[in-house]
């Protein structure tokens, strides 16, 4: 009898696919080329020389206007030729204990549908092998890349190790905009970690400060390995059209520049994108979700909706969990304890999980004062969601406890930690100040991009998580941070 692996069913279909292009069976896709704009190029320019409508170049992108494509992105432009035949050269067996290169992102099925289609290709225009013998190397190919690609995952950013580091520090240091304490602080916790995590491991290291209120050039920064900052995606922009490909430019603080992933390379998005969030929150009350459970969703009626609803509503009708609506407005908000205790489960061990879904402080405010109460009447909840919720100042901790909230979140700091305190008395000497979480979020992410250049993967971190994977041609930090409000107020961080 024979035996099928565990992938055998994605092997299968790939086979599918080369059975249905041996029989005649023709498939036809849209082509791109990759093209890196040029300082003197715009997006009329590019259209008119490759023979594509604006609208056409746009949507290819995932871009709303002609002016969002700038000088040094990488772009795709659609191909007006229909594909006739697609051959791919023949894939040469990797050593066994083979390493992702920097900035590597084949993935297994990419790969080994590639190949597969290559064998097709050959057939059909009659390469040599036809019937039963195509498809026994047909499937040889198959099985073959799909081994060799499993064995690593890169679709997750490595960095090739250097030996001697120059490093970027590009910060609006002097802002007149207001918000230069924080940057101050960011400032001075990466200088504390580089100083330590040099001496600590014997990094040769050269630092290299901009303010970007005094110089917006980037001329001083060309050489350097890394750039941490600008924070605004204006400045990241153009950061990112004046430094070379070679520099990886890292956001340090702010989520909404995730965006800028699908065009630049060596882009870095090291805040963890609020949908992650919820993608989190969701997964973790899938985990914990029991037959006799309920999965309620609060909305607040004609309120304000959170940042990527749409996503989010995704997330939550395909969870596999039938949710039980329920949307009330602000105004009824203090009749509407009663009524919900109607529309919660009361059975004895049943849980009642519960997901807000709004950004409006005010309503969540009044959703978690509620919640609280059925809580108060017998009623078992338990509420998942994002660090924003925490972040409103106007609720109180203790209602967050009695919920047992579950909180997907990008940073979080637990005091009771040796490393936390140890940085906490060095700062103090140093600064003569208490750290903030930008002092933290500086330290974390200067140690976490000099050990991760110099090789080494061995390191603790403060308050924050980094696992950055490939979204467009850029990179997204993935990593999500779970923390549980306890009883008695205690705060467990589980990962």
């Amino acid at each position: 009898m024979r035996k099928f692996s565990s992938d055998f069913f994605v092997r299968k279909s790939l086979l599918t696919l080369v059975l249905l292009v041996v029989s005649g069976i023709g498939l036809m896709a849209q082509e791109y080329i990759e093209h890196k704009v040029k300082w003197y190029e715009d997006a009329q320019t590019i259209c008119n020389r490759h023979g594509v409508s604006m609208d056409e170049l746009l949507a290819a992108n995932s871009l709303l206007t002609p002016s969002d494509i700038q000088p040094k992105m990488i772009i795709k432009i659609p191909k007006k030729q229909p594909i006739k035949k697609l051959v791919l050269p023949a894939l040469e067996e990797a050593p066994a204990e083979s390493t992702p290169t920097e900035g590597s992102t084949t993935g297994t099925a990419g790969v080994a549908a590639d190949a597969a289609t290559s064998v097709a290709a050959d057939a059909a225009a009659g390469g040599g092998t036809t019937g039963a013998a195509t498809v026994e190397v047909a499937e040889a190919m198959v099985n073959k890349t799909a081994d060799k690609v499993a064995k690593a995952d890169t679709s997750v950013l490595r960095f090739s190790p250097q030996s001697k580091l120059k490093v970027g520090l590009a910060l609006p240091l002097k802002s007149a905009e207001g918000g230069s304490e924080n940057y101050m602080d960011f400032y001075g916790g990466a200088l504390l970690a580089l100083e330590e995590t040099s001496k600590a491991k014997a990094l040769d290291v050269e630092l290299k400060v901009l303010d970007i209120q005094e110089d917006t050039s980037y001329n001083s920064l060309a050489d350097c390995h890394f750039v941490i900052g600008p924070v605004s995606r204006k400045d990241l922009q153009k950061a990112l059209s004046s430094l070379p490909d070679t520099t990886w430019v890292v956001s340090p603080l702010d989520p909404r520049c995730e965006s800028l992933a699908q065009s630049y390379p060596n882009f870095i998005q090291a805040p963890t994108p609020t949908i992650r969030q919820w993608e989190n929150s969701i997964q973790w009350l899938k985990k914990d979700y029991i037959t006799s459970d309920k999965l309620v969703v609060l909305y607040q009626e004609g309120g304000k909706k959170p940042v990527d609803s749409v996503a989010i509503q995704t997330l939550i009708d395909s969870c596999g969990i039938q949710p039980f609506n329920y949307s009330y407005t602000l105004l009824t908000g203090r009749d509407v304890a009663d009524s919900l205790v109607e529309k919660f489960t009361m059975v004895p061990d049943a849980v009642n999980r519960v997901l807000i879904f709004s950004d409006n402080q005010s309503f969540v405010n009044d959703a978690v004062r509620n919640l609280r109460v059925l809580v108060h009447n017998g009623c078992k909840v338990v509420l998942y969601g994002p660090s924003r919720i925490k972040s409103f100042d106007t609720i109180e901790v203790e209602n967050l406890h009695s919920l047992s909230f579950r909180m997907s979140s990008t940073y979080h700091i637990n005091y009771d930690e040796k490393d936390v305190q140890n940085f906490l008395l060095k700062y103090r000497a140093i600064y003569n100040t208490e750290p903030t979480a930008f002092s933290f979020q500086g330290y974390d992410l200067m140690k976490y991009m000099l050990l991760s250049k110099s090789g080494l993967t061995d390191m603790s971190l403060l308050q924050s998580s980094f696992l950055f994977k490939k979204q467009g041609a850029g990179w997204i930090n993935n990593a999500v941070r779970e923390v549980v409000y306890g009883p008695g107020y205690s705060i467990i961080t589980k990962n």
